[in-house]
């Protein structure tokens, strides 16, 4: 061996030498402490004020599975959780059945509340205050892009009543990473201290997909390749009820991408499509104007759950776009099953197929890269997202650490 190969070669240091023969021997560099949360039977409570918990409204939006995610990241940390429901449905699952329920005329009677978080309902403000003298903590945890949803509703909808700013006896304000900017006015809206508003980790588990995508025989619903790329089908589920989560700039990057590929000869589907024809200038200026739609290559459909869209699609691409969302569980839920998804999320910008709105050319090139090259790349795929979904899971170390500091 070389002097210059040996002096290249690193010592393997133990964390010390003092051991017997036959000990296991751990590398210095995997001695980093971890701490786990304890065992023990003095729970404090933590009551969620949620949306009806049931089989439907799981995949309604994020919310209602970010609520029950949040309710076993709080168990996992040692905490006794309940969810606060005006109504108690029979329509679920049976795992859903191991969650706490109470209904929201109980709350007066509970024992001493640790922290009550208002996540997907509202209480009015002199419960709070019973609650406040008791020695509860008071959060509202909104999970939403506020700003642009008061700014829209009373611009577009004068006459809706949407009251999800009930004001009074607030300890805290929260909100999920990609919300940030929304701290201060949600804060300020609400009478509460901007020193006590704050940015909380943001979560996700895979368990609600996974019970509701697996057969009778347990098998789970992934990807599965076309037959080539030339024919495969292209999918948007994006809501298309505002500026915030659209389809119009997805459609037509899909529109410019035939012109420039006409080799391509799959069918562009858009779910939640039909919300298109609502508008008679979008109908009429962008969907009528489009090749695809004259040469029966574009099919709108109404709103879908993500279950029967992978099962309808199995061999789909799928394309998201988002402003001010970056975070989306549908996202997340196409990658665990390994379907290729496009998406323009910047927090995610180094996980899976990342394109910029900003730039055109590149995207079209992005969408190519993904129809013809995700076969081969699907183990570096699953790599993608098996990080991305640790990154954002409640058993991440760093992740329950940050919490435990925030209940606390």
């Amino acid at each position: 061996m070389s002097a210059s190969y040996q002096s290249q070669i690193v010592p393997y240091r133990l964390a010390s030498d003092l051991h017997l023969p036959g000990d296991t021997m751990l590398p210095q560099e995997d001695l980093a402490p971890i701490t786990l949360p304890p065992f023990t039977t003095k729970k404090k409570v933590i009551v969620l004020a949620s949306n009806e918990i049931n089989d439907d409204s799981l995949f309604l939006n994020g919310l209602t599975q970010n609520i029950v995610i949040l309710y076993d990241l709080f168990e996992a940390l040692g905490y006794t959780c309940k969810l606060m429901q005006t109504t108690l449905s029979t329509n679920k699952k049976s795992f859903l059945e191991k969650y706490n329920y109470i209904k929201s005329a109980e709350i007066a009677a509970q024992p001493h509340i640790h922290i009550f978080i208002e996540i997907g309902m509202s209480i009015d403000a002199p419960t709070r205050g019973f609650l406040r003298q008791r020695g509860t903590r008071i959060v509202k945890l909104y999970l939403g892009n506020i700003i642009n949803i008061d700014v829209e509703t009373i611009q577009q909808y004068p006459s809706m009543f949407f009251n999800h700013h009930i004001v009074g006896e607030l300890d805290e304000i929260w909100t999920s990473p990609h919300y940030a900017q929304h701290v201060e006015y949600a804060a300020v809206i609400n009478r509460t201290s901007i020193a006590k508003s704050r940015v909380v980790p943001y979560v996700w588990d895979p368990c609600f997909i996974e019970q509701y995508t697996r057969s009778p025989t347990g098998d789970s619903l992934f990807w599965q390749p076309p037959v080539k790329w030339e024919v495969q089908d292209i999918v948007i589920t994006d809501p298309s009820i505002s500026f915030q989560k659209c389809s119009f700039y997805s459609v037509l990057l899909v529109e410019a991408f035939a012109k420039a590929h006409p080799e391509w000869k799959g069918k562009l589907h858009v779910v939640n499509g039909d919300r298109l024809k609502l508008s008679g200038n979008a109908f009429n200026k962008v969907v009528l104007t489009l090749d695809l739609y004259h040469s029966n290559r574009l099919v709108l459909y109404p709103r879908k759950k993500i279950k029967q869209i992978m099962e309808d699609h199995r061999s789909a691409c799928f394309i998201t776009h988002q402003w001010n969302n970056d975070y989306n569980y549908m996202t997340l839920e196409l990658i665990h099953h390994k379907y290729p998804i496009l998406h323009n999320s910047i927090g995610w910008k180094e996980y899976g197929y990342y394109y910029s709105i900003n730039e055109w050319s590149a995207a079209l090139d992005v969408l190519y890269h993904t129809l013809v090259h995700h076969k081969e790349q699907l183990t570096t795929y699953e790599t993608h997202g098996k990080n991305l979904i640790w990154k954002h899971s409640i058993h991440h170390p760093d992740i329950q650490a940050r919490w435990r500091v925030i209940l606390e």
